[in-house]
């Protein structure tokens, strides 16, 4: 494991294990979902199944995979992949990397980034949807000087575990700016 750098379509396949840590997940509907051959993703999977970093469990003729949480390389691979994500979202909106690190500045916590910023259907309308744990300072200033609205959803960590629809949306489709350790402590 130790010598293992993700590749571009492993990185797509444990992507789909962070809309929920608990999640169990199907082949072949990870296939369907990333547009990837089965075959491909079926080996994927048995790769990662025998670097201890996702198990299986039969039901009927199928296998269903989940995260093999008591291995604790398992959390380090969800980290690289959850800062992935935000390289991603980086260079997706490169006009907004200064508004996101301003953002991280006047922020003690934990920031996520959801909505359609995070799931790829942004328009010339759309706001930036932020959700904090912990503090943020005055941002107006920021909504003028990038000309974007900016909707703040503050909680707290006691708050996030409930079980929350709006937390489940957040939790299903976010990115993560700040406190990718701590987001994953949360909610391992």
């Amino acid at each position: 494991m130790s010598n293992m750098i993700l590749n571009n379509k492993e990185l797509k396949i444990l992507t789909e294990f962070t809309s929920d840590y608990n999640s169990k997940r199907y082949g072949r509907a990870i296939a369907a979902e990333l547009k990837m051959n089965q075959k491909t993703v079926s080996n994927i999977l048995n790769m990662l199944e025998r670097q201890n970093i996702i198990k299986f469990k039969r039901e009927g003729k199928n296998k269903y995979y989940f995260l093999n949480k008591l291995n604790p390389s398992t959390k380090e691979m969800i980290k690289l992949v959850e800062i992935n994500k935000r390289i991603v979202l980086f260079e997706k909106y490169k006009k907004l990397n200064s508004l996101f690190l301003e953002i991280e500045k006047r922020t003690n916590g934990i920031i996520i980034i959801f909505g359609s910023y995070a799931n790829s259907t942004k328009n010339e309308r759309s706001d930036l949807d932020v959700f904090i744990i912990g503090n943020i300072s005055d941002i107006d200033d920021l909504e003028t000087l990038y000309n974007i609205k900016i909707n703040v959803v503050k909680s707290t960590k006691d708050k996030f575990k409930s079980n929350d629809l709006f937390l489940k949306e957040i939790m299903n489709n976010h990115i993560l700016l700040k406190g990718v350790e701590e987001f994953i402590d949360l909610t391992w």
